[in-house]
């Protein structure tokens, strides 16, 4: 196993600001509220560059025309490659 350095950057979700960590080698991004509880954990398969551009690309999308955080976060790790737009 390689030994990367996580990314990190704050956003606000739903009102709620979140910190994600991605860890590159394992693919593992965690989510966590400003406490540091976990609020969800999940593999993310692409680079932390996509995962920017996408939360980005959410940020930007009306909330009606948004897409499931279980569909964007599926517990499958390719699953998200399928998603890559919101308007489904």
């Amino acid at each position: 196993m390689l030994a990367t350095k996580p990314c990190t950057a704050t956003c606000v979700i739903d009102g709620i600001a979140v910190t994600l960590t991605f860890f590159p080698d394992t693919e593992v991004l965690r989510i966590t509220d400003s406490t540091g509880s976990r609020l969800r954990e999940t593999r993310w398969s692409a680079s932390w560059q996509s995962l920017v551009a996408t939360f980005r690309e959410l940020s930007e999308t009306p909330v009606e025309d948004r897409a499931d955080p279980d569909v964007l976060f599926a517990s499958h790790p390719r699953a998200h490659a399928a998603h890559t737009r919101f308007a489904n």
